[in-house]
């Protein structure tokens, strides 16, 4: 734990990740905008979309599909992804 506080550790850490989160956005919202249209397109097709990764990526895969498959939000139709 940093000599300050942890009030102050976490608020300064949260903020970074925000501006981090800001500055991606900033960068690739062009190229994330086009990415979902042509997932879009693709399961409109009816084709699956398939994720994977190494390591951690993987987890963010596994955990991607099933944002598609399950309905955590609102009640909609399963998404095909594996």
């Amino acid at each position: 734990m940093p000599s300050e506080g942890l009030r102050d550790y976490l608020q300064r850490n949260l903020r970074e990740g925000a501006e981090a989160r800001a500055r991606l956005t900033d960068a690739c919202l062009g190229s994330l905008t086009e990415a979902a249209r042509l997932i879009e397109r693709a399961l409109a097709r009816g084709n699956k979309l398939l994720l994977f990764g190494n390591g951690g990526s993987a987890a963010d895969a596994q955990h991607m599909a099933a944002e598609f498959v399950c309905r955590f939000a609102r009640d909609r139709q399963a998404l095909p992804a594996i």
